[in-house]
């Protein structure tokens, strides 16, 4: 009886992330009860069964106890191989941050500023802002294992009380606002792609125009894949992700360094905007009086976005030799955050230092379509972004059933095919009539992305406490914790 069951456990499905996308559609490993070979928990199934036969000629009280002993033990065992690392959480943590919001940050410091003075506020708190959501995402995890809850929204409903839509409105919102910049991002790159080739052979412009370059892509490539009954495929696809990533910073590392773009540079004039840097008078720090500095906030609100996956995060950790989690924990969410705020810092330095106040809301749109470096970034966001679309929107879809509750849950169960031609279609729609990417990120981390990160994990905790929800901390540490979490 075990063993079909145990089977079924191991080789069933994805893991769901609770409000953000399946795990091992992500790269992460599938939670199986039968482990490598080689270590603990190999075989949990057949050991089960082998188990089951050499008790059956006992008697049959034995017999049932004695199995489920075996049972208990291969099964807490195979578990215990399921866990995750410090260092195998950091990876799969920085894998989950770094995405396509890293491409709106040059725009974000040109948004306050055209001197080369900005970076010095702006890497700051990109570092800031990094330790910051390092510390909201620890303070979720708290929520969670004061409440017994694994999910964002079983944590705030047993701390904040009834009314979990608030926070599930903002998770649909924000996964909405995911798969609409994807689809900008995807139309834009295509279309930069396509252009030197339709010249070349020439094609109709309105061929490779933005829209129908969307519409080809989303109707050919998304659809097909949003309409998966599993995403297990896509994860052998996870490691492009990563790659592009680290050649896009690569490249904009690169061009900001050898002069390409710069007055006189072998691509300024077939770049769509010229580097444009203005002097500014005061010091450094005084770069931040000006208004657009809001919307760096806000983009990297947008960036560093992941706790909708921290119960998830915290399940999946294994504990330490005392059986606890918390302080491997905070070394996960430190250095997982502490990595992205670099690499963050390293596109947004770059393009900035390239282009300065003409930073574009997505910065590959600023460097020359003959520019061959560009061309092949370009190609690898696009296939990232194409891999990683049917993950968000499967978010997206799970955050709407839950947020329309019975309706949603019929209509996705019963007609599942036109439930996701309907929500791809409304999502689309909108993506072709938006064009800044810097603007969306903003409004994003601005409306959305500050509740997720600040606000509703300081709030779970502090509700949790007045509850009597789990100990309540003292000392001097914890006066400091409570005041930062009231600020």
């Amino acid at each position: 009886v075990l063993g079909p069951a145990l089977r079924g456990a191991a080789g069933g499905g994805v893991v769901d992330c609770g409000g953000g996308v399946p795990l091992a559609a992500m790269g992460w490993p599938r939670l199986r009860l039968q482990g490598r070979p080689g270590r603990a928990g190999v075989g949990a199934a057949p050991a089960l069964r082998g188990a089951a036969r050499e008790v059956g000629a006992r008697r049959p009280g034995a017999a049932a106890a004695d199995a489920r002993a075996e049972a208990a033990k291969a099964t807490g065992t195979a578990e215990q191989a399921q866990l995750s690392s410090v260092s195998q959480s950091s990876v799969n943590l920085v894998k989950n941050i770094v995405g396509a919001g890293m491409l709106s940050l040059p725009a974000g410091v040109a948004a306050f500023s055209g001197s080369p003075k900005a970076l010095v506020p702006a890497l700051s708190f990109t570092l800031l802002i990094g330790l910051l959501s390092a510390y909201g995402f620890v303070l979720i995890a708290d929520a969670c294992n004061r409440t017994g809850e694994t999910t964002y929204q079983g944590a705030w409903q047993k701390t904040v009380g009834p009314g979990k839509i608030l926070p599930s409105a903002a998770c649909t919102a924000k996964a909405a606002i995911g798969c609409i910049s994807y689809s900008m991002i995807l139309g834009q790159c295509l279309t930069l792609i396509l252009t030197p080739l339709a010249e070349q052979f020439g094609l109709p412009a309105a061929l490779v125009s933005r829209s129908s370059a969307m519409l080809a892509v989303t109707v050919g490539v998304l659809l097909p894949l949003c309409c998966m009954k599993s995403l297990a495929p896509l994860a052998k696809f996870s490691v492009i992700g990563v790659l592009s990533n680290v050649y896009i910073c690569g490249f904009v590392i690169l061009r900001s360094f050898d002069g390409s773009y710069g007055r006189g540079g072998a691509l300024a004039a077939a770049a769509p905007l010229k580097a444009k840097f203005l002097a500014h008078p005061g010091g450094a720090w005084t770069t931040m009086s000006d208004p657009g500095f809001a919307v760096l906030l806000s983009i990297l609100a947008t960036a560093f976005l992941a706790h909708y996956n921290a119960p998830l995060f915290y399940e999946q950790l294994a504990p330490g030799p005392d059986g606890k989690k918390d302080g491997r924990f905070l070394l996960v969410s430190i250095f997982g955050f502490s990595a992205a705020a670099a690499l963050f810092g390293v596109v947004m330095a770059g393009g900035f230092m390239t282009f300065g106040k003409n930073c574009l809301g997505l910065i590959l749109d600023n460097y020359a379509v003959t520019d061959l470096f560009a061309t092949t970034a370009r190609l690898a966001i696009l296939v990232s972004l194409i891999t990683a679309y049917p993950l968000v929107f499967f978010s997206l879809r799970k955050q709407f059933v839950m947020l329309t509750g019975s309706r949603g849950a019929d209509l996705a169960a019963n007609r599942p095919r036109l439930f996701t031609v309907v929500l791809l279609g409304i999502v689309t729609t909108i993506a072709l009539n938006l064009r800044d990417l810097g603007r969306l990120a903003a409004f994003a981390g601005a409306c959305f992305g500050s509740f997720l990160i600040y606000v509703a994990p300081a709030l779970m905790v502090l509700c949790a406490q007045r509850k009597g929800v789990g100990a309540r901390p003292t000392g001097r540490g914890s006066r400091i914790a409570r005041a930062v979490q009231l600020a």
